[in-house]
């Protein structure tokens, strides 16, 4: 296997195939290829997860407020809790699925990113197109990173199931694309802790964290994961990841954290 990405999906009439060839690339050629992955990974992870997204994106494209912070602060929470709720219908355990989109689709709305996306980055790769048949695949190489995450599309395959595959490639698309985007992600971490100190996991305590975002000075993908940083110190991960399925579905499961685990 040469250096290249290449993210594969035919499930239901979604058909989509793209190569990357990353012999020659710079890490921002890489940040560019991997967000472009990212992009179809993201929403096609929370499009098969099972709740009502479309609820959602009703309720976002209602909010009256001029930008996030204030969408955070006026709108109820009683109300956005039971949007949530509703959303998820009978599949009660998806809650966090349906809030994980809801931040990724109000971020959208005021055009405040808080993803990579690949408009953020140099690209100067061509991309190949390809047609995959029956399954779902991000395989990648660069360097020293090496990512390989397939799943064979079969009759008894559930939705379910493809978001947690497409969630799992998500997840390390994610933190790929901030990884190659050459930013000083340490510094922008323990900026986003202090703009957080003290304050509880809220609606309007998030709203008062980025209510000074983007900031000046700052790049658009410095702002993105400042965001995005800020967001996991609430314990809130705007993206399709496995773990807002596993209450759910079980046997979606979590990634393991890294390194040896302590005994007993």
């Amino acid at each position: 296997m040469g250096e290249e990405l290449k993210f594969e999906m035919d499930y239901k009439g979604e058909k989509h195939g793209f190569c990357y060839r990353l012999d020659s690339a710079s890490e921002q050629d890489v940040a560019h290829a991997v967000s472009s992955a990212l992009e179809l990974s993201n929403a096609k992870g929370f499009e098969f997860a099972g709740f009502n997204s479309a609820m959602i994106d009703k309720f976002v494209s209602s909010i009256p407020a001029t930008s996030a912070p204030k969408a955070l602060s006026d709108t109820p929470t009683s109300e956005i809790r039971a949007l949530l709720k509703d959303s998820c219908g009978k599949l009660d355990k998806l809650t966090p699925a349906a809030e994980a989109y809801f931040f990724y689709k109000l971020f959208s709305k005021y055009s405040l990113p808080c993803l990579p996306a690949k408009e953020m980055f140099r690209g100067n790769l061509k991309v190949e197109k390809t047609h995959p048949s029956g399954k779902i695949a991000l395989l990648a190489k660069y360097k020293s990173w090496v990512a390989i995450k397939k799943m064979s599309i079969v009759s008894s395959v559930q939705d379910y199931e493809v978001s947690g595959t497409l969630c799992a490639i998500n997840e390390t698309l994610v933190k790929k694309a901030f990884d190659f985007s050459q930013i000083d992600l340490t510094a922008i971490e323990t900026e986003a802790k202090k703009l957080t100190k003290g304050k509880r996991k809220s609606y309007p305590a998030i709203g008062e964290a980025i209510s000074s975002l983007p900031e000046k000075g700052k790049s658009e993908v410095e702002n993105a994961y400042l965001l995005f940083s800020i967001l996991g110190e609430f314990k809130v991960r705007p993206f399709a990841h496995r773990e807002m399925l596993s209450k759910q579905y079980p046997d979606i499961k979590t990634p393991k954290p890294r390194g040896r685990m302590p005994k007993a």
